[in-house]
């Protein structure tokens, strides 16, 4: 269980910047990012998911769910493929917050 704290915040734009992690460069886009206290720059999806994966899956659901409302706006029924992308983002996020129980 990770102690460091972290922060959702939306994004407007973030420029040409690096995961303050693991260093690697990180495309610039609009939405949620996943920040640990005191840092300016968001991490990167990898190390997110790694360092809090409750948050980097909830992250990767809200981003999903985002990019089907915007692409599927004008649809009476999404496509198949958009349902799946919904699926699995939201299967993720419940494994990752699912305890495991002993058994």
């Amino acid at each position: 269980m990770c102690t460091e704290p972290f922060s959702v915040r939306f994004v407007e734009t973030t420029g040409a910047t690096a995961c303050p992690e693991c260093g690697e460069p990180q495309p610039d886009f609009r939405g949620p990012r996943l920040f640990t206290a005191g840092q300016d720059q968001p991490l990167c999806r990898a190390c997110g998911k790694r360092l809090a994966p409750d948050l980097g899956a909830l992250l990767e659901l809200a981003i999903t769910a985002e990019r089907v409302g915007r692409h599927c706006r004008h649809l009476l029924t999404p496509s198949m493929e958009v349902l799946l992308d919904l699926a699995r983002a939201a299967e993720n996020y419940a494994t990752a917050t699912t305890p495991v129980r002993a058994g």
